[in-house]
């Protein structure tokens, strides 16, 4: 019995010590990032050198800490501070790492280009970053956790089915954001910062889409061979009219939406997936495609959204009367003692 007591204080003692103080979380934040990007580099540099359980006992040790850091500092707030997200973000990064590392150690060579072994750790990597920001009430670690679902639902597509070429994936990440959107219309009034980055990462998905289209503005635009494209396996083909319109319709969605909730997020993804579709709905030389379709679109649209903004406006009705048909004047307040009114005090000579 003594045993464990002395094993539990011992054990609240060192979660004591690795709990940060809320005075010096930005500073343990700041030694954090360098910390993590040690030993980031060391997996890198040394990775021919050392053996796989020593990177693998380093990366859990370093995830251990600083992930143990950032779940273990005070929420002051309903939202983390920022220093307990960059501990947050930087534990799940060294916790990835040591989930390759560990698929190496149980047989796979080359863990992210396998779509099994990438298919358990998108998934591990899901269920930690969605378990991190139900209970740190992190926003950022749910959009990480919807990103890495995204990245293991195409990983079982892959390992399950086999998909020649990316016709597949494609609508694979169409269904994805769909439902990343519903999701985030169904928390938008109880967790509006979830819907928010849920929505980041339905147009995460849409670029996913758009960059697996890059293999045809490659060769239309440099003179990169079509037998390159092969060996680096990127995809050649050419986007229907329908991929057009679906990476148009996305992109303009993000930036209203952006716009009408004021959020940067959005907006910014929203545009990256808008100057995706310039750059493949103005490819050159495509048979049977009309020059002047998509850009008559967007004048059209951006036409109409001007015309309905510059609209005459229409003055506001007057104020309806108040009872007896006639405004009611204004009730000015009692005047309090002092002010000259009923409470005033009277003057010397008559009290």
């Amino acid at each position: 019995m003594a045993d464990a007591n002395d094993v539990r204080a011992l054990t609240r003692r060192g979660l004591a010590a690795l709990t940060p103080h809320p005075h010096r979380g930005d500073l343990i934040a700041a030694g954090a990032v360098p910390l993590a990007l040690g030993v980031l580099l060391v997996n890198v540099r040394l990775d021919a050198t050392w053996g796989t359980g020593i990177f693998l006992v380093l990366d859990a040790l370093a995830c251990g800490l600083v992930l143990g850091m950032g779940l273990l500092a005070p929420l002051e707030r309903e939202r983390p501070r920022a220093y307990q997200q960059v501990l947050l973000i930087a534990g799940l990064l060294l916790g990835l790492a040591a989930l390759v590392r560990l698929a190496q150690v149980l047989g796979a060579g080359a863990p992210l280009t396998t779509a099994g072994s990438r298919m358990w750790i998108a998934l591990v990597v899901a269920i930690g970053a969605a378990w991190v920001a139900r209970t740190r009430r992190s926003a950022f670690c749910a959009l990480v956790a919807a990103v890495a679902a995204i990245v293991a639902v195409l990983a079982f597509v892959d390992w399950a089915f086999s998909p020649q070429g990316p016709a597949t994936a494609r609508w694979v990440l169409l269904g994805l954001a769909g439902a990343l959107v519903l999701a985030a219309l169904a928390r938008r009034e109880q967790q509006r910062r979830e819907s928010v980055y849920l929505v980041d990462a339905a147009g995460v998905a849409i670029l996913m889409l758009g960059v697996t289209f890059l293999g045809a503005a490659v060769i239309a635009y440099t003179s990169l061979p079509n037998i390159a494209l092969g060996y680096l396996g990127v995809p050649e083909g050419v986007p229907g009219g329908g991929w057009k319109l679906v990476l148009l319709a996305a992109g303009l969605g993000l930036v209203a939406y952006a716009g009408v909730d004021d959020e940067p997020g959005p907006g910014y993804l929203g545009t990256l997936i808008l100057l995706l579709f310039v750059v493949l709905a103005g490819i050159p030389g495509v048979e049977g495609a009309s020059l002047w379709f998509w850009p008559l679109v967007l004048l059209l649209i951006g036409a109409v959204a001007v015309a309905a903004g510059l609209r005459p406006r229409e003055e506001l009705p007057p104020e309806p009367p108040g009872p007896g048909g006639r405004t009611d004047p204004p009730t000015e307040p009692l005047p309090g003692p002092g002010a000259g009114g009923l409470w005033a005090s009277p003057p010397p000579g008559e009290r």
